[in-house]
């Protein structure tokens, strides 16, 4: 995870290293340990009820959602096919395991994988926060009966990965450039990530969950029942999955420069995606991997 700031050791939660969490291990092995987090007592002598009341934390300052963390069951296929997509010049982890980042103008795709797991999904997303602080987020989230996280990210109440890191985000300094590992340019030219649209097993509980985060939330849609928070630039989309599917991020929206539809279709096809729909208004598909993923011109 980029820019994550590891907090200090304590007796009662084992520590990870970065490099297990940059594996795609860590977030799993996160969270058994983060409802003793949300639990653990202050340090003897932290407070004596003299000090000047925290600044709250919440609603966050944020400039919007940066980047999205991904679990794919072969890193260098997906770094091939995004690389394709978005930009053939990627970069990676300088140390092992293998971890390619993709650029998508403002913020980027990270592509990782996960033992034993051979199935693709998002595994979290990030917002970028002004003047984040990131041991007083941890001391408000505990005083509010929510899990503080690790590494700046919080499960949300379906355990999905709600990573917050100081504005302005980028690259960390773990990583190098990776060259062109593809031929040709890009079919598309990426902006951002516009938005991030999660399936929530019960949408009035994810709707507390994110509202201490962001606030209210705009008014619903008018077709289906689909809630979304406008986050600066960007927006995080709140919809109640089907009781026969697990919680999970549904799909992504990039926003790229105006592109031939009809081109694109084809150039993915033969790449491995499969396009479920094209037109002036954007084209929706679903990666070799199984991730879902629509682009929109702006």
């Amino acid at each position: 995870m980029s820019h994550a700031e590891e907090p200090r050791k304590r007796s009662q939660v084992p520590v990870l290293s970065r490099r297990t969490l940059l594996s795609g291990l860590g977030f799993a092995a996160l969270l058994p340990n983060l409802s003793a987090l949300a639990q653990e007592p202050a340090s003897p002598g932290a407070t004596t009820g003299n000090e000047p009341q925290a600044v709250s934390q919440l609603p966050l300052k944020s400039t919007g959602l940066e980047h999205m963390g991904t679990v794919v069951p072969d890193v260098t296929a997906a770094g091939k096919f995004y690389g394709r997509l978005f930009d053939p010049e990627l970069y990676k982890e300088k140390d092992p395991p293998l971890r390619y980042y993709v650029r998508l103008g403002i913020g980027y795709l990270a592509l990782g994988s996960r033992a034993n797991q051979p199935h693709a999904f998002f595994d979290h997303f990030c917002a970028l926060v002004q003047d984040y602080d990131a041991h007083a987020m941890a001391e408000q989230l505990k005083a509010e009966g929510l899990p503080a996280g690790r590494y700046g990210i919080i499960p949300d109440p379906d355990g999905i990965g709600f990573q917050l890191l100081a504005a302005p985000g980028g690259l960390a300094k773990t990583t190098e450039s990776a060259g062109r590992i593809v031929d040709g340019e890009a079919l598309v030219r990426p902006r951002r990530l516009a938005q991030v649209v999660l399936h929530v097993a019960d949408l009035d509980r994810s709707l507390q969950f994110y509202r201490r985060f962001f606030g209210a939330e705009s008014q619903p849609r008018r077709h289906g029942d689909s809630h979304f928070f406008q986050i600066a630039d960007t927006r995080l989309v709140l919809e109640a999955g089907a009781s026969a599917e697990p919680a999970r991020v549904e799909r992504i929206v990039i926003n790229v420069e105006p592109f031939d539809p009809k081109a694109v279709s084809r150039e993915l096809t033969k790449l491995g995606a499969h396009v479920t729909s094209h037109s002036k208004q954007g084209l929706r598909f679903t990666d070799p991997f199984g991730l879902q993923m629509q682009l929109r011109p702006v």
